[in-house]
Parts: C-alpha cells; sequence; structure tokens
C-alpha cells in the first residue's frame, strides 16, 4: 500500500505528498522505523500527536492528524481512529475466509490452536498477542500484507455493543463462542448482558460454532461440549506432561494429546475440528501435530525452574478461568501450589464471585495457596482455616516459591493489571 492509496481510503487533506510505500501501520511512536504510517491516538493521559515530528525522524514515510498540521506526508483526517478502520475496512478484502472468536475464556487459546493446526495447509493471518478491542483490530487488519485464505481474529468485550462494532468491521463469515461466563461484568452489567452481547458475534457469520448449552437456533450452527452436542468430548485426563482426551465426532472417535495444562483444551480442539471440517480440510492429518503445540506466555506455557513446574498463567483471570485452573491443578499428580493475584473488573460482583473461587479451593487437593492482592482477601477468609493459605507480597511469594525442595506443579494467574509474572521474573533471579 501507498500513501496516496492511504489518502483515497480515507478521504484525508495534505499539503503535499511523496508517494512512499507504507510498510506498516502503528499506534506507538517508540516502535517507528523506517517506512511505517502513524496513526496518533488521543489517549486520557498522552495525545500522540506530539509525537508525530518524533516518527518522521525515525524514517516513518507518514501519519495521520485530526489537526491541520501543514507537513509532507501528514494526512489530516477528522478522526484518526475512523481512518485506521477505513484502513481496515478496506485491507479486511485481501482475506478470503475470516473467523471471528468471542468468549470470557479462550479466545487466544482457540485462536492459537486453530491457527496452528489450520497452517498444516495454508499460511493463516492471526491476531497477535491480545489486539481485540476497538484498536487492536482494526490496527491487525490494517496490517494485513498479503492476500490470505484465512484469518482468525479475536473479538473483545467490556462494554455493551462492542461485539456489534468489532463485527461490522471484520464482517466474519465464521463466528464462534468459547464460553460465556462472569468477565467484564463491571462494564457490561450482569451475566446475561454478557450472554447478549457474546451473542452478537453470530449475527452476520455463515457458519457458528457455539457450547451446546447456548441453546442458540439457526441455519449452520455446530455444537461443542461433554453430551448431546455435534462434537462431544468423552474424555480427558492430566499426564505429566500435558493434557490427553477423546474427542467425538461424526461417531468416530479421535485421541488427542496436548502439551499443555488444561481441562478445558479439548473444547478449544473440538472448536477447530467443526470449523476445518466445515472448510473441507482433512482435520485428521493436522491433530497428531498438536503434540509440539506451544502456548504463548502467559497462557499456560509450561516453564521448568529446578524442581517446579510452573504453569505461566498471567495473562489474565476471571471467575470461568480460574475455576478452570483450579480444576486442572487439582487433578496433577504431585505436590500443588496455587498462586493466585486479583480477578478485575466483576465490579459488584467481585466479593461474591473471589468467594466463590474460595469455596472451589475448599473442595480442591491443592496444598498450598498464596494470594495477592486486595480482592483476594475474600479468597482468603474462606479457605485460611481449612487450606494453607497465606496472603503475602510477590516478592515473599518468590522467597517461599525458592526455598520449595520438593517437586511441586505452581500455577500462577491473575487478571492483566496484576502483572503476576513479575513472580516468574524474581524466581528466575
Amino acid at each position: 500500500m501507498y500513501l496516496n492509496q492511504v489518502a483515497s481510503i480515507t478521504n484525508a487533506r495534505f499539503k503535499n505528498l511523496i508517494n512512499k510505500k507504507v510498510k506498516r501501520f502503528i499506534i506507538d511512536s517508540r516502535q517507528a522505523t523506517e517506512g511505517d504510517f502513524f496513526v496518533p491516538l488521543k489517549g486520557n493521559n498522552v495525545d500522540g500527536h506530539q509525537f508525530i515530528d518524533e516518527v518522521f525522524k525515525k524514517g516513518a514515510s507518514g501519519s495521520f492528524s485530526s489537526k491541520n498540521i501543514e507537513k509532507g506526508n501528514v494526512l489530516v483526517v477528522d478522526d484518526t481512529l475512523k481512518a485506521l478502520t477505513d484502513i481496515a475496512k478496506y485491507k479486511k478484502d485481501f482475506i478470503n475466509i475470516k473467523i471471528g472468536i468471542t468468549g470470557t475464556a479462550g479466545k487466544t487459546t482457540t485462536k492459537e490452536i486453530l491457527s496452528y493446526l489450520l497452517s498444516y495447509f495454508y499460511p493463516v493471518y492471526y491476531t497477535k498477542g491480545n489486539y481485540n478491542n476497538q484498536i487492536g483490530l482494526p490496527l491487525t487488519l490494517a496490517n494485513i500484507d498479503k492476500n490470505y485464505r484465512y484469518g482468525i481474529f479475536e473479538l473483545g468485550a467490556s462494554k455493551k455493543d462492542d461485539i456489534s462494532y468489532l463485527t461490522n468491521i471484520l464482517n466474519q463469515d465464521i463466528a464462534v463462542i468459547t464460553n460465556v461466563g462472569y468477565g467484564h461484568t463491571e462494564g457490561l452489567g450482569g451475566f446475561e448482558r454478557v450472554l447478549e452481547e457474546k451473542k452478537n458475534i453470530l449475527k452476520t457469520a455463515d457458519f457458528k460454532v457455539v457450547p451446546q448449552w447456548l441453546n442458540v437456533n439457526g441455519k449452520n450452527i455446530k455444537t461443542f461440549g461433554y453430551e448431546d452436542a455435534d462434537i462431544t468430548i468423552n474424555y480427558v485426563w492430566l499426564s505429566q506432561s500435558g493434557t490427553k482426551g477423546i474427542v467425538e465426532y461424526k461417531r468416530k472417535k479421535y485421541e488427542v494429546f496436548i502439551p499443555v495444562f488444561n481441562k478445558n483444551i479439548l473444547e478449544n480442539i473440538a472448536i477447530s475440528i467443526l470449523i476445518m471440517d466445515y472448510l473441507g480440510l482433512d482435520f485428521e492429518k493436522s491433530l497428531d501435530a498438536l503434540k509440539e503445540f506451544s502456548p504463548l506466555s502467559g497462557r499456560g506455557k509450561i516453564i521448568k525452574h529446578e524442581n517446579l513446574t510452573i504453569i505461566d498463567d498471567t495473562y489474565n483471570a476471571n471467575p470461568t478461568s480460574t475455576k478452570t485452573a483450579v480444576e486442572t491443578l487439582s487433578d496433577l499428580k504431585s505436590k500443588k501450589i496455587l498462586v493466585l493475584g486479583d480477578m478485575k473488573e466483576l465490579g459488584e460482583f467481585s466479593k461474591e464471585k473471589h468467594e466463590e473461587i474460595g469455596k472451589y479451593i475448599l473442595s480442591s487437593n491443592i496444598d498450598r495457596i498464596y494470594l495477592h492482592g486486595d480482592e483476594v482477601k475474600h479468597i482468603y477468609e474462606i479457605i485460611k482455616d481449612q487450606k494453607e493459605s497465606y496472603l503475602l507480597s510477590k516478592e515473599e511469594i518468590a522467597y517461599y516459591l525458592k526455598k520449595e525442595k520438593e517437586p511441586s506443579f505452581v500455577w500462577i494467574k491473575g487478571s492483566r493489571s496484576m502483572k503476576m509474572e513479575d513472580i516468574i521474573h524474581l524466581l528466575r533471579q
């Protein structure tokens, strides 16, 4: 893409234009390199417009601006985010089949597994990291670099109509709901509203994949679950190196193994099978490759550190994913240590949902629990008299983990703002 195309698509105004090639679109001036195009956004504390001169000094090919800046290769638009979104809507047509994924938990894991399996057949373009909001999705789409047969994108929701807004941008051909639980209830206002928001992803898609319990009616809908679904998960068990299971589809059973500790990960695999079959791909050929799958950091990555097997689940936490962590850790065959930080964005439900996790921990086989944060105090009050548990700083938790002599599984989890990965860094020092 060249600057004149960017100007034409966004109806931009400019003083003069040297028609350079755009290497990629960026929103962070610190990332600027030769050929980048800068999209300055106004945040709560910083206005990106103040860095326009800086990106040009680093070799940027151009920049948007919502201010009348008379500078070469500055494209003046009314709204820089809308201009980026216009580019995204144009570039999305570089992808033949677009797959949108939403859910309270499991979006990224499903995206990573599905892209891993699809790439066995064709190159796949997909959301990097967690770019799933009103800025992240347009930025991801704007940076499509060539034609792809398949693209996979996460759609996140923190407030009403987020999914509808993102769906209008992506216009996905295939829609997936991984699950629905108490996540972002602070912005959405309760489980039922979360459920309705997630279901908005289904409205325009040609093919839909949903949990069996969701009871969605319509054409081209496939379900996954543990009974009475189009694809059923028959067995799940944990080994010392990962998760094994059996899924049944069209009266045939498939045994799978993936080197990740997650009792719900068979759901993500089942979703992938349904989509691959719909696309006419021989999914059996690629399932064996799952034994080489490696999750992203913070998404269940297994880290060996001396006598500890650390499950790095630090990217985020909500009641659904935290219950899965507790259940999975409880079933592992060794000493089990849970390190848990606050679950954020629960609003008025925070105390109730943390107490619910506390009760869930009481019924588990977890040997020791380290807690860090303010909201986890509600968990501590539930478990302190019946489980070996401590409310500590990150430094204290790392100190006691270093002293652990017995071979142990250590599951570390918390909401993104808690930065629970700091404990892993402290352990490695």
